[in-house]
């Protein structure tokens, strides 16, 4: 199999892996084999039906090593994620694309698989065979159970909310518009990789980016008295903006309980059907904020510093390896422009290891 990054099988971007087409039985086969020790049981989808043979082989070779597979055919991304830690199942696994196979995987409670696991994945070998092997048990999407879970969290019967959708993936756009009429100008919906980010355009407050959209939400639980769980590295302006509130957690060091119930930062529909009512209105009073992030490929990382945050009066960078020679760059600031230039001089930094 011909994948790309530096290893066999796992490139650094985020919490997925890609392989380029085409990909045999055998080699998938080989990949569950290779991440069948890490875990008890698995939950393994799929969009359409171009990669069921990926689908079925990935998953003959997780249960060759006595593990239980839950296999969902032609899925989509947010139903998905909702539906396997309801089975119990401590790792999801996503297959999509056209170009490439990119396997996305998620924790027991939907959130992306921290990378430190992903690099114990990756370093490893394909298992050998047990005696006795797991079972695959076949199942049907989730999408009316999903759908009917998020109503009933707003109350049943729900009326649908007047606010426009644009997406290019059908399946997402057709469950999005269980909750959103569509057609509307005044606010709009852009939702992008496969379900899991939104932005969103007011005519009244303009561009909404999908962190203010969260910080929004945020600050809706903590004017009713909720305290918020956010991820470490997301944007430093939510401890301004509600300070008392906030409590911030590491995926690599492991999840609290409390935040592992935190839905609307693994579901953007959800957070999106329950603050499209007061959105525009909260946005207004929340600063502009931005974030930009690059990846930068350098012969040398040994000088660089990773795993660290550095601040300046234009904002916050972010700095962590992302592969054997590659540097991720996240730069959050208070305005677009200050982000894209934040990154511009970081990356010269780098590269000349002017740190």
């Amino acid at each position: 199999m011909s994948y790309i990054g530096e290893n066999k099988y796992f490139s650094f971007r985020d919490n997925y892996c890609e392989a380029r087409l085409p990909v045999s039985s055998t080699e998938a086969s080989e990949f569950g084999r290779t991440i069948a020790p890490f875990f008890t049981r698995f939950s393994v989808g799929t969009s359409g039906f171009e990669h069921l043979s990926v689908l079925y082989a990935l998953c003959c070779g997780i249960s060759e090593c006595g593990k239980d597979v839950y296999v969902c055919e032609n899925t989509d991304i947010p139903s998905f994620r909702f539906s396997f830690p309801l089975l119990s199942a401590d790792c999801g696994m996503f297959i999509s694309g056209d170009y490439e196979i990119k396997i996305l995987f998620f924790d027991k409670s939907g959130f992306a698989l921290p990378e430190i696991k992903l690099k114990e994945i990756m370093n490893s070998s394909p298992c050998e065979p047990s005696e006795r092997s797991g079972k695959i048990n076949s199942l049907t999407s989730f999408r009316d159970i999903y759908i009917n879970n998020i109503a009933d969290s707003m109350g049943n019967p729900h009326q649908k909310i007047c606010a426009g959708v644009s997406c290019g993936n059908k399946a997402i756009r057709s469950v999005w518009l269980e909750f959103f009429t569509g057609d509307s100008n005044e606010l709009v919906f852009q939702i992008s990789e496969d379900g899991q980010r939104v932005n969103a355009y007011s005519t009244i407050a303009g561009f909404i980016s999908y962190e203010k959209i969260i910080l929004a939400y945020c600050l809706d639980i903590a004017e009713n008295g909720g305290t918020i769980w956010l991820p470490e590295n997301f944007h430093y302006m939510a401890d301004c903006i509600t300070p008392d509130k906030i409590k911030r957690f590491s995926a690599e060091t492991g999840i609290p309980e409390n935040a592992e119930n935190t839905r609307f930062l693994r579901d953007s529909l959800y957070m999106c059907a329950h603050i499209a009512g007061n959105l525009v209105e909260i946005a207004q009073k929340l600063p502009h904020i931005a974030s930009a992030k690059r990846e930068i490929t350098l012969d040398n990382t040994d000088k660089i510093p990773v795993n660290q945050t550095i601040t300046d009066k234009k904002g916050r960078v972010i700095i962590t390896k992302s592969g054997r020679n590659r540097i991720s760059l996240l730069a959050q600031t208070l305005s677009a422009e200050t982000a894209s230039e934040l990154c511009a001089i970081w990356t010269e930094k780098f590269r000349q290891h002017n740190i």
